[in-house]
């Protein structure tokens, strides 16, 4: 439990809480991104790029709230500075994260290394303060600090709190070679990868470019919506006018700030699939992808995610996250499933 000294602020273990106020979107979105760039694993998902996109073409149900989570260090010279925010719809009969689990993996909140726990007591505060009787924290990576941090301070203010089961992530660690990655494959998946990628290479020219520019994701980004589309009834049916809109603004939007790119795997001088991939926290991420059925005897739709592997592989990142979902192409690729959740808090 918190104290609150008469006339101080309130002090939580090792030292007083984050100040944590409402702040408009426009004042506050460009010292978010900044704190956003200085977090290593910081998400795509938690930058004000993702939160404005889905809201102009996604969100009209939505009441969002932005919360500010401000060092009280810095208070006395009247700059505290930014070190978390919490993006909230307050429209339901319970406060939750902003955002729809539909479109984004992981939730938004966007919380600096080591301010975890203060940002979780700060956050119970407000809800107490706002009268909310519970509050709603989907997409929390099972594995990540934000998740005990929002348990642990709900015992102490005498919270309820449960943990769901909500989704899981499948992930493939990288090693340092395209070879060792392939080597560490179950043999059966292993064969398989290298007698498709033989296949395709002897039936024609491949090749595998990335477009990582606002101005080279806005000239493929159709092509890509176009094999959505294409590829899968369920994507076809997925992808309404709303939904096509923020792919587009979130593709250039995010590759601004080198958080996205759209792969492209080239057949005999023509496009045979597409990924749109994110970046962040050292992973690359697959976020949606889709592939020319016209191609579907020569795997493109698998290959193109293997290619995408390589690449990662290539450019020295830490992981590829195959993200929400259980197909079987991610466990053949090597993912191993991490787990998402939702943590319910209700007020004492």
């Amino acid at each position: 439990m918190s104290d609150a000294p008469a006339g101080g602020e309130p002090v939580f273990e090792d030292g007083p809480l984050p100040l944590i106020t409402s702040e408009p979107f426009e004042s506050l979105a460009s010292e978010w991104a900044e704190l956003h760039r200085t977090i290593p694993d910081a998400l795509p998902f938690s930058h004000p790029v993702w939160h404005e996109a889905w809201l102009r073409h996604c969100g009209g149900d939505a009441f969002p709230v932005f919360l500010a989570l401000r060092s009280p260090a810095g208070e006395k010279e009247g700059e505290a500075p930014l070190v978390g925010v919490i993006p909230l719809d307050v429209g339901g009969a319970e406060p939750r994260f902003l955002g729809d689990p539909d479109l984004s993996d992981h939730s938004g909140a966007l919380i600096a290394p080591g301010q975890e726990v203060g940002a979780a007591a700060a956050l119970i505060e407000w809800l107490m303060e706002d009268l909310s009787p519970g509050f709603e924290a989907w997409g929390l990576s099972e594995a990540g600090s934000l998740c005990p941090a929002l348990l642990a301070a709900a015992a102490r203010y005498g919270w309820m709190a449960s943990e769901e089961p909500e989704a899981v992530t499948p992930t493939v660690e990288l090693p340092d070679t395209w070879e060792a990655y392939v080597a560490a494959l179950p043999k059966k998946y292993r064969h398989e990868l290298r007698r498709k990628l033989r296949n395709l290479e002897r039936a024609g020219d491949v090749a595998f470019e990335s477009a990582t520019t606002p101005g080279e994701v806005a000239e493929v980004v159709e092509g890509l919506l176009g094999m959505m589309r294409e590829s899968r009834e369920e994507k076809a049916a997925f992808l309404t006018p709303e939904r096509e809109a923020f792919f587009r603004d979130l593709a250039t939007g995010l590759s601004e700030h080198g958080l996205a790119r759209i792969a492209t795997l080239t057949f005999a001088a023509r496009p045979a699939a597409r990924i749109f991939a994110l970046e962040g926290g050292g992973a690359t991420m697959l976020y949606n992808s889709g592939y020319d059925p016209s191609l579907s005897q020569l795997a493109v739709g698998l290959l193109s995610k293997a290619l995408l592997v390589r690449d990662a592989i290539e450019r020295g990142r830490d992981a590829v996250d195959f993200l929400r979902g259980t197909e079987p192409y991610k466990r053949h690729l090597g993912g191993q499933p991490r787990d998402i959740v939702t943590v319910r808090l209700s007020g004492a």
